[in-house]
This record gives structure tokens, sequence and C-alpha cells, in this order.
């Protein structure tokens, strides 16, 4: 078993971010936001559409592009921070804050469900974990990332809850948007990753279940900490 890997697994805004990031801080782990470089491969195809005019629909752009020949042109690189946001690049542009940006969320569910676009993150994250010791959470880290990880966690919440949790995140980083879309784009998510025929969001049979929906986070770590 892999000691070196923490997986916390779940739906977007089930509080596995904010926790596994706290956990980072009292141990000896480093926190990575595997989603993060989703994010980044999603920024990268749509500023390649943005300096192609923009036109048309995003998820049409990529067939036309042919994105999945590029891939490997991305060049994907973190740099991680005990004791603040770790910072994320794609070449030498620094996009910690752009990537977190609602369009490029919205835009993850096109470029996901691809074999060669997991294959390739992935790699880029167990190279990320070859060289450090991390607590990593995303959707498919103890299912398909790091399927020998000893200690896996699969964090859940109700999705209204989830929402206002996201509405809370984006207003402290300065984003304004409205708290009904992000309901319905975290439900469509779900639905997307969860019914997706690659790496479906699922939990790992080893992995410890935990309902945040009613549970602050200190509870939530807490329970964490004590199986570990």
């Amino acid at each position: 078993m892999n000691e070196n890997i923490i997986a916390i697994d779940g739906p977007a805004g089930s509080g596995k971010s904010s926790v596994a990031r706290e956990i980072a801080q009292r141990s000896t782990y480093q926190y990575f936001d595997s989603g993060a470089y989703y994010r980044a491969v999603t920024l990268y195809f749509m500023k390649r559409h943005e300096e192609l005019g923009g036109k048309g629909k995003f998820y049409d752009f990529l067939n036309h592009y042919e994105f999945l020949n590029k891939l490997n042109s991305i060049q994907l690189s973190a740099t991680l921070q005990k004791k603040s946001e770790n910072l994320i690049f794609l070449g030498q542009e620094d996009v910690t804050i752009e990537i977190r940006h609602p369009e490029v969320t919205g835009n993850i569910k096109y470029l996901a469900p691809y074999r060669e676009v997991r294959d390739f993150i992935n790699a880029n994250l167990i190279e990320l974990a070859r060289v450090n010791r991390l607590i990593m959470d995303g959707r498919d880290i103890g299912t398909e990332v790091f399927p020998d990880a000893k200690f896996k966690f699969f964090l859940t919440a109700d999705a209204k809850i989830r929402a206002r949790r996201r509405w809370d995140e984006l207003k402290e980083q300065g984003i304004d948007t409205d708290y009904e879309k992000l309901l319905e784009e975290i439900q469509k998510r779900d639905e997307s990753d969860q019914n997706r025929k690659i790496a479906p969001l699922k939990q790992a049979e080893d992995a410890f279940l935990i309902d945040t929906s009613n549970l602050s986070k200190n509870v939530v770590i807490n329970m964490i900490l004590s199986r570990i």
C-alpha cells in the first residue's frame, strides 16, 4: 500500500478541498487539488478558442481543433505551498486565479470524459506524487489515480448545501455569480461525473464515507485524522 498518498474523493462542494488543506497543515503531507489540472487543461483550450476568434460553441471548437492531438504540447506544473494556495502554471503563466472562474468550471465537462485527457492528467499527478507526500482530492483519486493509496475517504453532501458553499467561496475570491446557476451547474456536473463511461465518480470499496451536510469542518477533519 502507498502510505505517501491520502485520497479524498467526492462531488463538487462536499468540503473535500478545505478539509484536505487543513489536514495538510496538521501533518507532513502537502495538499494538492487534482481538479486544478483539469481546470488548467480546460483553460488552455479556452485560450486557444479565443486566440482563433472565439467563434462557435466551445465543444464544437474542440472537435474542429482536434484537441486530443495537442495534449502533449501542454506544459502543466505546480508549486506546492504549505501555508497558501498552490500555484498552477501553464508553461510559464500563473493561472492559479483564472482556472477558478465559473466559465472554466462549466467547460470541464467537455474534456473530462475523454480517456486521453484523463491519462494525460493522471500521468502529471503521478509524477507530482513521485517527489511529494500528498493529500489529494478529486473524483477518482482513490479509484483510478492511486488505487493503492492506504488512506481513502469519500466525502459527500446535499447539492443545495454544496452550491451554497461554492457561492461563498467564489464571493470570497471577488467573483460575483448567481446561486441558482451554481446549483444547476453542480447538479449537471454530478450527473455527468457519475454517468460517464470513463472513471465515473464513485466511492472506492475501501474508502471511508463521510456525509458532510450537517457536520462542521473540524468534525470531519477529526474523523479523518483519527482513522489515519
